[in-house]
């Protein structure tokens, strides 16, 4: 038996965690710390712990889709790329939107504006990272020496190797305060917790201005996946700025601070309008109607199931590259097994659609890729600890604020969003849902109920229930909880077995919903 360790980098949030990939007869097997990491010192965790899994997943597409009729059959790489050069032939400049996974490497999306910029020809190149919020200051390190820190959302779910270092800054004496929906495991961390009334988010960092004091005051924002990101984070911004504080946001996604660094416009310019085309890397958007859709993937997300064309790409153990974390730090992305026959790197399927297309975005390797993008490093440079960029001033875009939940009548419960420790923010159809020991402890999409609540309406921990919105409605399973005060409920932010959040919230970070005993 052959036996290897190969150091990589967490594929889930913007922590930039590493691990060991073990590697036996050639096929990744499990983790094992990296002692050496200057991010987590070895810790990982649950979703790192158990990212392996993802790697060698039957779920995996390992063949190229096409549609034929209302079904995604199999085909060859060459007539797939055939139907993706007839599909896009004389498709280009607005017509066209290209959509780049945050969780990509810093090459693949590197490759993939390069297809949208030179080939064709559009502006409409985005990221689900492009929240309208970029900023990043500060080392993770130096968390832990803070006296004073303000955390804006579930950091412990959604960034747990981060709030490592906030309980680190609390055992050498510094004062946490917490600013959150409900009571979090952020929020029952916090010396302080400034609770936000739903859609209250704003006022309530406004209010934790008030028990801030010290001399090194850090405060963190936990980016999520809604409409309102950068009018919370402006005001979490304005917040360190009156304090002297340092501040950072902090990505969703693990590669979200490289994406914006490569320059991926502003998603809601881009989302939500119709286009002749979709060119889509890595994310799951949900089912795209109309147009002609283009998917790279390695699993079959919603997307996907909807494409056109679906090209399979290999994750993140199959491929050298980079990936950019919340400090900033360029780290190396290593192979430590070959991809399965047929299974591509995005960016050599973007290399080859280009070339069908009668353009040439051709690279001999990722590293090639690399350093055309940073002339003056080098992976070699990358190898022990990585680099870290210089900081640059936040920049948050003008967005509309949050509007505090009117809950009542029809809909009598404020419904509230926020990560998980299992899956973060979200489960896409790329990573948490596809690691069976993540979907073993989480299933299903829930709703934490007060027990006041539960007991009124006659459910229980376990009961499949019905919860609707003026916009929707999903299957959930009930977690009576005291986590959540009397009238309000939680869903968390995600897409799993079919369902999304997005059917209910539609964006909003707090929205009046009702719930319903299934038959």
């Amino acid at each position: 038996m052959e036996l290897r360790y190969v150091p990589t980098v967490c594929p889930f949030c913007g922590t930039g965690c590493s691990f060991n990939l073990v590697v036996k007869d050639g096929r990744v097997a499990g983790v094992a710390p990296f002692q050496r990491s200057p991010v987590c010192d070895g810790k990982t965790c649950q979703k790192g712990h158990y990212a392996y899994e993802l790697v060698n997943s039957e779920a995996r597409i390992t063949t190229p889709l096409i549609k034929k009729g209302d079904e995604l059959v199999e085909a060859s790489w060459d007539d797939a790329l055939a139907v993706v050069a007839d599909g896009l032939k004389g498709v280009s400049g607005g017509d066209v939107a290209v959509f780049a996974s945050a969780n990509a490497t810093n090459e693949d999306i590197y490759s993939l504006k390069k297809l949208a910029s030179d080939v064709f020809k559009t502006e409409n190149f985005t990221s689900c990272a492009a929240t309208g919020v970029d900023a990043s200051a500060g080392s993770i390190r130096d968390i832990a020496k803070a006296d004073c820190i303000v955390a804006v959302g579930n950091i412990f779910e959604s960034h747990p190797l981060i709030a490592r270092r906030i309980a680190n800054a609390k055992d050498n004496g510094a004062k946490i305060i917490t600013v959150d929906s409900i009571n979090s495991s952020m929020a029952k961390l916090a010396d302080e917790f400034v609770k936000a009334a739903p859609g209250g988010e704003i006022e309530a960092v406004k209010e934790a201005a008030a028990f801030v004091e010290g001399s090194s005051i850090v405060v963190l924002y936990s980016i999520g996946v809604t409409y309102y990101e950068a009018a919370v984070a402006a005001a979490a911004k304005a917040l360190a700025d009156e304090k002297g504080a340092t501040f950072c946001a902090l990505p969703s996604q693990s590669n979200a601070r490289g994406a914006l660094d490569i320059g991926v416009a502003p998603a809601g310019e881009i989302f939500g309008k119709e286009y002749k085309a979709y060119y889509v890397m890595g994310e799951d958007l949900g089912p795209i109607e109309g147009g002609f859709v283009v998917v790279q993937d390695s699993f079959l997300s919603g997307t996907a199931k909807s494409a056109d064309v679906v090209l399979p790409a290999a994750v993140y153990a199959e491929v050298d590259g980079t990936v950019t974390n919340a400090e900033r730090r360029i780290q190396l992305v290593r192979k430590a097994q070959e991809p399965a026959e047929g299974v591509k790197a995005n960016w050599q399927i973007v290399s080859e659609v280009a070339e069908k297309l009668g353009g040439s975005i051709a690279y001999e390797s990722a590293e090639a890729i690399f350093n055309e993008m940073y002339g003056d490093l080098s992976y070699d440079a990358l190898q022990k600890d990585g680099f870290v960029k210089e900081a640059k001033a936040a920049v948050i875009a003008e967005c509309a604020e949050p509007a505090a939940v009117s809950a009542g009548g029809e809909y009598p419960f404020a419904l509230v969003t926020g990560p998980t420790v299992w899956h973060g923010y979200g489960a896409s159809g790329t990573l948490s849902e596809n690691c069976h020991s993540l979907v073993k402890e989480i299933p299903a999409i829930f709703v934490k109920v007060n027990p006041a609540d539960a007991k009124e309406l006659d459910v229980k921990s376990g009961q499949m229930v019905s919860v609707s919105s003026e916009k929707g409605s999903i299957s959930a399973m009930v977690k009576v909880s005291k986590d959540v005060d009397q009238g309000i409920i939680f869903v968390p932010t995600m897409s799993l077995g079919g369902e999304c959040i997005c059917k209910i919230t539609g964006g909003d970070k707090a929205i009046a919903a009702k719930i319903e005993k299934e038959a």
